[in-house]
């Protein structure tokens, strides 16, 4: 595929995406808005291929038109909107390179680097003819793991495509610059160009009543109506092919819409009516492929014959979070209008439907299009947001990308509408307002479970259970949260994370040590429409032990599968740092007439007291103390001087206030399971192919997780997998091929949750031989004897053996045949000389250990030479880790 595709090539730096359309092959046409969606026609999958752009080619840099400006941003109508570049900043310039007919293209480079892009350019090839250099707007999703990288460009049918790019300095590139070629397939069957749109309108014309669509209108103004009876004909992603494999699922969702972006594509305005879906897919795989989004990036698109695409999923029913606006996605939408327009004026069928996307939303969510309203700006530092990370702006509620953002976006000629396109809008709502009434939303909320002073403020258990009633209506239930950790903030209040969808009226869920959680609820219909939200409630797990520091005497008990401390001298002190937000502490811990007091402080400021002294003895009770404000800082529990020894089993910190209500104990989880020690023939080295692991049982464990992390010679350790639940108390493990190291871990399972992984240590097989590398001097020999019925055999000083790509090794044993007289090893990992070590021994043995511990973990090659004139005999080499 890349030989059909390419007649130049470079190494790999930065990305631009194509979506590449065999000649001739075209996309059934989408049906107008004004009829029923179509049907999907098959289709064949893009394929996202990355073309290397790196530093200047010679050859490019000699065209008269390399440095040439770029088609930008234009602030009037008047200003024709080039941008210069400095030859002396261009760090990049790519070859003219050839490709399969494409309709996207795009432009990315490697992420976690400190390079100022200041220019990304792009020109491709259609009909023959070479465009303008256009400048890409740089853009920023907010995604962990995300590419950094442009826009999608448009086109009609290029055929090449030349990218250029500027930093700041000119000094450095961005690693891992790349040409992404996204060749996208033909569908079954093609239909003919049609018409032509109309003319661009001067002005979108309000419609003097609205236009319902997904409800009956018949009904008299005293029926209430959802916002959907304002919702215009939409192709979806089913219909216009999307591949649901692609990405991943992006849970975050906003809490209520505050206002709407206008945006555009970049590239031509010339494609055809059947093209419409083709580049829909092309931005879909860019974005997904290329930049790493889960998702593509806008809610919906328009193209120029007014057709409109769902983009992100459930965007039609509910706010996904996009990428529509980089530091401004939360709490707003965005739809992408197909096409450049700089220049070109939107056509009419454009506008037209545009007006009804922002009309249907604005009427469902309750926005007075020709007002303003207020965002706040995030930390997207990719996305040249006007404004600083934090500040409150001031916008209109149908607003363009430029307006918060440095970019052109979405073209000067579609901007200069949007006061006719707000008018318009608001027409319309009052139109649907008048004849519908106000909306109103699918499913009332759900009517909640109170959660059990076991749950709420504290959650003692891992995982628990919160339950609601069922809703008229209502197919399934959404279950939403936002948290916080110990030591930062809570969530956003203008976004929602979705926990799961469940078809019944409970969900059981899993908080994690020192987080607090706020849980909701809302129904889902039939239809996919969402209802409104209703809180379950607001939980704090308990602070992991890992995460409190203890000075002073503490004693450490282990009762029952509880873990707790005790102290019984005045000033020890139990210590969180860096807490966020709490309000209250809660502890499990001992009351009695001989019990004692802690006094509580964040840093030097006295917050109260925790008295465990009670009339009556309890082994396990809960005591509380209200801080009557939010508290940051280091908190600490210090023992009172004169009084009785404080015994704690958990402490909590809620962010909230607890005051007088009643909270239950709960369930702790248990201990770590304690392990049986491994044998010397287990770990470091295991030269068996299975290895069982032991340990003690714990009282109030009712089962056993076992995990296991591995990695082949050479690679990184993986992260831990699940691979059995037991009963028991031991585990087998297949150490499976040479040369893997093996960890093995436990954790225990009780009805107050799971307690932390208890890992045993790392367990290596010998390297394989085919990685060991022999100089010249070295023989083989086989026999039933020798590990593996073999051995490598030499008699003279300087031959080696070597195995490359060695990690993190922090022990080696050397498996040789020793024998009275045998000769000397000298053992070197990378450049450093570990040990000279002697294979003879008092008698023969064709199986004998000769085991070297490093001061600290190495990598590299480990050489293993010889130092004498006398036989040396090696059968197997292991590199414990």
């Amino acid at each position: 595929m890349v030989r059909r595709l390419l007649a130049a090539m470079v190494a790999p730096a930065v990305a631009l995406t194509v979506v590449a359309t065999p000649a001739g092959a075209q996309d059934a046409a989408p049906a107008p808005s004004s009829t029923a969606a179509p049907v999907p026609a098959p289709v064949t999958e893009p394929h996202v291929t990355s073309i290397g752009v790196d530093g200047i080619d010679d050859r490019a840099a000699r065209d008269a038109s390399a440095f040439a400006d770029a088609e930008g941003e234009s602030a009037s109508a008047s200003d024709p909107g080039t941008e210069p570049v400095d030859p002396d900043d261009v760090v990049a310039l790519g070859a003219r390179t050839f490709t399969a007919r494409f309709l996207v293209a795009g432009v990315t480079w490697d992420p976690g680097q400190d390079v100022d892009v200041t220019q990304v350019a792009v020109r491709v090839r259609e009909n023959g003819t070479w465009t303008p250099w256009q400048e890409l707007d740089t853009v920023e999703a907010g995604v962990p793991g995300e590419r950094p990288g442009t826009e999608p460009l448009v086109t009609a049918g290029a055929d090449a495509a030349q990218v250029r790019v500027a930093t700041a300095d000119g000094s450095v590139e961005p690693a891992g610059l790349r040409l992404d070629v996204v060749e996208m397939g033909a569908p079954a069957a093609a239909v003919s160009d049609p018409a032509e749109p109309a003319p661009a309108a001067a002005e979108p014309a309000a419609e003097p009543a609205a236009e319902p669509t997904a409800e009956d209108p018949a009904a008299a103004t005293t029926t209430r109506h959802t916002g959907d009876v304002m919702r215009p004909t939409i192709v979806t992603r089913a219909q216009w092919g999307a591949n649901e494999k692609r990405g991943r699922p992006w849970p975050e969702v906003s809490a209520k819409l505050s206002a709407m972006y206008l945006h555009h594509t970049a590239g031509t305005n010339s494609y055809t009516r059947a093209q419409s879906a083709s580049i829909v897919r092309g931005i879909y795989a860019f974005h997904t492929g290329s930049r790493d989004w889960p998702d593509i990036g806008y809610q919906f698109l328009v193209d120029r014959f007014g057709t409109i695409y769902q983009g992100r999923r459930d965007a039609i029913h509910d706010l996904p979070i996009g990428a529509q606006a980089g530091g401004y996605n939360t709490g707003t939408i965005g739809v992408s209008a197909m096409g450049n327009f700089q220049d070109g004026n939107p056509p009419a069928a454009m506008v037209s439907s545009i007006v009804k996307v922002f009309a249907w939303q604005a009427y469902a969510h309750g926005l007075n299009a020709t007002g303003r309203t207020t965002l706040i700006t995030g930390d997207s530092t990719g996305s040249g947001t006007r404004a600083k990370g934090g500040t409150t702006v001031t916008v209109p509620v149908i607003l363009g990308h430029r307006d918060t953002n440095y970019t052109a976006c979405p073209g000067w000629r579609l901007w200069e509408k949007l006061p006719a396109i707000r008018t318009a809008v608001k027409k319309k709502v009052d139109a649907a307002v008048t004849r519908y009434g106000e909306p109103v939303v699918a499913l009332a909320a759900p009517v909640v479970v109170a959660p059990s002073s076991t749950q709420a403020p504290v959650q003692w258990s891992q995982t628990s259970r919160y339950r609601w009633h069922a809703v008229a209506g209502a197919t399934s239930y959404q279950v939403l949260t936002r948290s916080s950790g110990l030591t930062y903030g809570m969530d956003d209040g203008r976004a929602w994370t979705v926990l799961a969808t469940v078809g019944t009226t409970s969900a059981s869920i899993s908080t994690d040590a020192g987080r607090t959680r706020v849980i909701a609820v809302r129904g889902i219909d039939a239809k996919g429409r969402r209802g409104a939200v209703t809180v379950v409630g607001q939980v704090t797990r308990m602070v992991d032990w890992s995460a409190i520091s203890r000075s002073g005497t503490w004693t450490v008990f282990k009762t029952a599968g509880l873990q707790s401390y005790r102290a019984t001298t005045a000033g020890a002190a139990l210590t969180v740092r860096s807490v966020k937000q709490a309000r209250a502490v809660v502890l499990q811990a001992p009351t009695g007439p001989a019990q004692g007091r802690l006094e509580v402080r964040v840093g030097s400021t006295r917050l109260g007291y925790l008295d465990t002294r009670s009339a009556t003895s309890h082994a396990r009770a809960v005591v509380r103390l209200d801080f009557g404000r939010s508290v940051s800082g280091t908190i600490s529990l210090r023992v009172v001087k004169g009084t009785g020894p404080v015994r704690v089993f958990a402490v909590a910190l809620p962010r909230t206030a607890v005051g007088t209500r009643p909270i239950g104990l709960g369930n702790l989880p248990p201990a770590s399971p304690v392990r049986v020690a491994l044998t010397a023939s287990q770990a470091p080295f295991r030269e068996a192919t299975s290895s069982t692991y032991r340990w003690r049982p714990v009282a109030t464990a009712t089962r056993y997780e076992v995990f296991v992390r591995g990695a082949a010679h050479g690679a990184s350790l993986s992260a831990w997998t699940k691979v059995a639940t037991t009963t028991g108390t031991s585990y087998t493990q297949s150490m499976g091929p040479t040369g893997r190291t093996w960890v093995v871990g436990v954790r225990a399972v009780g009805a107050g949750g799971r307690s932390g992984i208890a890992a045993y240590a790392p367990a290596t097989r010998p390297v394989a031989s085919s990685l060991v590398v022999r100089s010249a001097g070295w023989s083989t020999k086989h026999g039933d004897a020798w590990f593996r019925d073999q051995v490598w055999q030499a008699a003279t000083p300087g031959r080696t053996l070597s195995v490359k790509s060695a990690r993190n090794v922090r022990a080696i044993r050397l498996i040789v045949d020793s024998a009275p007289g045998r000769g000397r090893l000298k053992v070197r990992v990378g450049s450093t000389t570990v040990a000279t070590v002697s294979t003879a021994g008092t008698t023969s043995s064709a199986h004998r250990h000769v085991d070297i511990t490093l001061p600290s973990a190495r990598s590299g090659t480990v050489v293993l030479i010889t130092v004498d004139r006398k036989l040396v005999r090696v059968s197997g080499i292991v590199l414990g880790r």
